[in-house]
């Protein structure tokens, strides 16, 4: 790498590869770079990256490696960065001659979402998102409800608007969906959420996901083969995710091998994340769960008791919405399935 005077410029940072970063900065502030001789890039914009953007080639000055950190990399996807841009170019993993520079600085994260590791640091998947897009399959593999509401019950506790792509809707015939997805889109929909019916096949819904996702940094979730880098590259026309196939029995593969972030034509970002079976919380040690179910933090403040788990008490509003049916039965059983856990288990932090 040549060093250069240059000013240092904000970016975010897109993909993580062993000790390199690809940085998304504008690409106005790079114009006063001077190259190096005979140097010139392959494209001043990589394919899928929408005009106005440039991908820096990053290491880490010495002093990020250092010191002791609360999670296992000092620097992670979506991570906004101070940069050093250099006047040198080199090939990223994928061929492509990129502008190279020095990560002088990361600022500090709004919001961190990641996998804790038993005995090891937390490893953070993606940081300083403001929306999940959950990605459920209707078909191949089936819906699985309960799954679905363990993914809300972490955006909620995230503080993250969440939106619900109910994927694979080709798949069904018209009278299935009507009895099978109608009404879970009106619950869900009644709770604050956004349910969409979407098909990357068919680009069903797509442009709706698209006006979802503009100026908001999103993070796909979902299991391992729901179709969530199939939709990626829907939205997105270009990126050229890998997509693998689902394996027989309705278990999916992990298609995904590394978190990456991209920039979209209408505005902000999405990350495409690898099948996540696991996912906690990194900022909590304990998650407040009953306020993290709509319906029955509403409720709560009509129980008898102040410290109610909403579980088995006398009095409980939350308990007797359920058996009256103002509360969909499937929920509050997933929040019995969720109170069980040990991260997840109600508090008496309610009220």
């Amino acid at each position: 790498m040549i060093e250069t005077q240059n000013e240092l410029v904000t970016g975010t940072v897109l993909r993580a590869s062993g000790a390199w970063y690809e940085v998304d900065v504008p690409a106005e502030q790079l114009a006063q770079v001077s190259l190096s001789q005979g140097e010139v890039p392959d494209k001043d914009v990589p394919e899928g990256v929408p005009a106005g953007h440039a991908i820096l080639l990053c290491t880490l000055r010495g002093k990020l490696k250092l010191g002791k950190r609360e999670a296992a990399q000092p620097v992670s996807v979506g991570d906004q960065v101070r940069v050093r841009p250099l006047s040198s170019f080199g090939p990223d993993a994928r061929g492509r001659r990129l502008r190279e520079g020095y990560i002088e600085e990361v600022l500090p994260r709004r919001s961190s979402l990641g996998r804790s590791r038993y005995g090891k640091t937390n490893q953070i998947t993606v940081a300083n998102l403001d929306q999940a897009v959950i990605v459920m399959s209707l078909r191949e593999p089936e819906l699985n409800t309960h799954r679905l509401d363990r993914f809300l019950v972490l955006a909620e506790a995230s503080d993250l608007q969440a939106v619900i792509c109910f994927n694979k809707c080709d798949l069904l015939r018209r009278r299935e969906f009507k009895t099978e997805v109608e009404p879970l889109m009106k619950l869900y929909g009644g709770l604050g959420y956004i349910p969409l019916a979407v098909s990357a096949e068919t680009d069903t819904g797509i442009k709706e996901v698209r006006a979802t996702l503009a100026g908001h940094v999103s993070a796909m979730l979902g299991s391992s083969g729901v179709g969530k880098s199939s939709l990626v590259n829907a939205i997105q026309p270009g990126l050229h995710l890998w997509v693998g196939d689902v394996m027989d029995m309705g278990k999916g593969r992990h298609t995904t091998t590394e978190v990456s972030l991209h920039p979209l034509d209408s505005g902000g970002y999405i990350a495409d994340t690898p099948g996540i079976k696991t996912v906690t919380l990194l900022e909590q040690q304990e998650i407040n769960l009953p306020q993290c179910f709509p319906e029955i933090a509403r409720l709560a403040p009509e129980c008898r008791f102040n410290n109610c788990t909403h579980i088995h008490e006398p009095g409980c509003a939350v308990r007797a919405a359920a058996e009256s049916g103002a509360i969909a039965q499937a929920r509050y059983d997933s929040y019995l399935k969720m109170s069980n856990d040990e991260v997840l288990r109600p508090t008496n932090r309610n009220r």
